[in-house]
């Protein structure tokens, strides 16, 4: 089942910014659909929740640079 969510991420500076987490996100099993905000600090997640979790995408997050904020 599809679910979404909306992380801040303080870090989010670009269109490169933007780019890198939404092709490091894309690439996980179950995300659907990745959308960067650099104006809102914002990344928006559609996912499969069969797949994945929050905890999953922010870990995920964490892991090329970009600290969501708690």
């Amino acid at each position: 089942m599809a679910q979404t969510t909306t992380i801040t991420v303080q870090e989010i500076h670009c269109e490169s910014c933007e780019h890198t987490i939404a092709t490091a996100l894309s690439r996980l099993s179950g995300v659907l659909r990745v959308t960067p905000d650099a104006e809102t600090n914002q990344v928006k997640i559609s996912y499969d929740e069969l797949a994945l979790n929050e905890a999953n995408l922010r870990s995920a997050l964490a892991e090329i640079g970009y600290d969501p904020v708690a």
